[in-house]
């Protein structure tokens, strides 16, 4: 088996979505001046980490650890990229919707990426590259670990529209986010004792389902 770590040579990693036209190249800061040279339209809307981080880095989320040990990469929006080196499944949380995917079995990295990643309906409906794009334009470049973040939150009133992100730290991001459903689960369940409302449980995408 190749390693599942090895970085793709097909697909370009590391970029980060444009900053928008206008902006010259020596008064961006060193981490800007990482941008595509392919522009917004040519930037995959994703990073794969050089070294995987273990599940348990991600605060909040330990239900993730029956299915997956690793943290992967991430999208430049926020979904995280996960897999599992003891069966070599591959998944994608989805924080805003408190649920993940699981994708089945690739034999690398390079694999899911190539079969997934890289799938034009994964980037129309998960990346939401045109979405993406104009966030990207009004937000700026991002920096080291850093997504662009709806301000506030969807679950929380946001309507996600291109004006109202923010860039974050991508670790902080999903602590919070993590944070803010354990809390909203705890107000359901308050609500339910004393029969108020039900109390949803925590949703798990089945493989295939839709992303």
């Amino acid at each position: 088996m190749r390693n599942p770590f090895r970085r793709s040579t097909t697909t370009p990693q590391d970029t980060t979505a444009a900053a928008g036209p206008g902006v010259p190249d020596d008064e961006r800061g060193d981490d800007e001046a990482t941008v595509s040279e392919a522009g917004p339209t040519g930037s995959p809307g994703y990073r794969l980490l050089d070294s995987p981080r273990p599940v348990a880095d991600l605060l909040g989320w330990e239900g993730l650890r029956r299915s997956f040990t690793d943290v992967v990469g991430y999208s430049h929006l926020g979904h995280v990229f996960l897999h599992d080196s003891r069966g070599g499944t591959f998944g994608v949380l989805h924080p805003f919707r408190d649920a993940f995917k699981d994708y089945g079995r690739f034999d690398s990295l390079e694999h899911f990426d190539a079969m997934v990643l890289s799938d034009d309906g994964f980037a129309e409906f998960v990346l939401r590259r045109p979405h993406l794009d104009e966030v990207a334009r009004r937000t700026g470049p991002l920096g080291p670990d850093q997504v662009y973040v709806p301000v506030p939150y969807p679950f929380l009133g946001g309507d996600e529209s291109p004006a109202r992100y923010d860039r974050g730290d991508v670790w902080t991001f999903l602590a919070l986010v993590s944070q803010m459903f354990a809390d909203l689960r705890a107000q359901e369940a308050e609500a339910e004792s004393q029969g108020d409302a039900p109390v949803d449980s925590p949703r798990t995408d089945p493989p295939g389902a839709p992303a």
